[in-house]
């Protein structure tokens, strides 16, 4: 799958219903050494913050459950 078809795709917290943006809006962390994801940085829409990016959620690669049609879900702790 390239990025160009995952960036409009929707970031769901399935533990708490949360949005925290599409793909476009989040950063990609990368290993250094064999260029794998390691995590994304997403918005923290809910947080005590009242800019749009005030908070930010670092999610571990590992913690994505699905990656649909239109939507990307993960399972914070």
């Amino acid at each position: 799958m390239l990025l160009s078809e995952i960036g409009d795709k929707e970031i769901v917290d399935i533990a708490t219903g949360s949005m925290h943006g599409k793909l476009w809006d989040a950063e990609m962390i990368f290993d250094e050494a064999s260029g794998a994801i390691r995590s994304l940085v997403v918005p923290d829409f809910h947080s005590s913050g009242r800019g749009r990016f005030q908070s930010e959620l670092q999610l571990p690669w590992s913690s994505i459950l699905i990656v649909g049609e239109d939507m990307i879900i993960f399972r914070s702790s």
